[in-house]
């Protein structure tokens, strides 16, 4: 029964192998802890801990490289949001702040692509291509962008795939929320193992993912995405 019960926060202790007066001097209430685990290629994936949501930074990070001397016609605002697991606050108070007229998170989805799993439960498999969201537990996207990035995918050969999430969300609810209300959309990387020190990622869905929001920023200003 207890295999079958979710554990509880007090069931939970942090052993530093020292004695009591020790750890008093050393350690403050209120400090942070942090896993330690480093970031290792196994295969044709990446594996180590929090690559959600490293794994969106580094999407975003890469697509402006990618765009550099290119051009495009947009107010670009890159945002690295904080708090989204307990509430999508970095989300909300940067969208009060830029007030956009349309937006795009970054963030992975579940890729339950493995033994004992069926197909249907999957939600994205790993080297299928990125993800692009049409709805998870806290927001739909708009379908102008859901268009517009499948637009994008078939145009350049960018292996995509279609993503809803049943439970969860992203800062896209905090960008539709947050502001004057934004068409939304979000770029997903498909991830094994979320929330784990062994989270799993597939170098084509992440390269994908970059192609994918580079080729959005090049081209939005082709698209009407009106939320009328």
């Amino acid at each position: 029964d207890e295999r079958k019960a979710a554990p509880k926060l007090e069931d939970y202790f942090i052993d530093l192998g020292l004695p009591t007066e020790q750890v008093a001097a050393a350690v403050q209430i209120g400090d942070v802890v942090t896993r330690q685990r480093e970031l290792v290629r196994i295969g044709d994936l990446v594996n180590g801990k929090s690559l959600d949501n490293r794994m969106g930074l580094y999407v975003m990070i890469e697509a402006m490289r990618a765009i550099q001397g290119k051009g495009h016609e947009l107010d670009l605002y890159p945002v690295a949001t904080v708090q989204e697991e307990v509430g999508i606050r970095g989300a909300l108070v940067a969208t009060r702040q830029v007030e956009p007229d349309l937006g795009i998170a970054l963030d992975v989805t579940l890729a339950n692509d493995v033994p004992g799993v069926g197909k249907h439960d999957w939600i994205t498999a790993l080297g299928a291509g990125t993800a692009i969201k049409l709805m998870d537990g806290t927001g739909i996207a708009s379908p102008k962008i859901v268009a517009h990035l499948r637009k994008v995918a078939a145009e350049r050969n960018i292996p995509v795939q279609m993503e809803i999430l049943p439970k969860g969300g992203t800062d896209m609810a905090g960008l539709q929320r947050g502001g004057r209300g934004a068409a939304v959309g979000c770029i997903s990387i498909p991830t094994r193992y979320v929330h784990s020190v062994i989270e799993s990622c597939h170098v084509t869905d992440i390269q994908a993912s970059v192609d994918l929001l580079a080729g959005f920023i090049e081209t939005a200003h082709t698209a009407d995405f009106s939320l009328v």
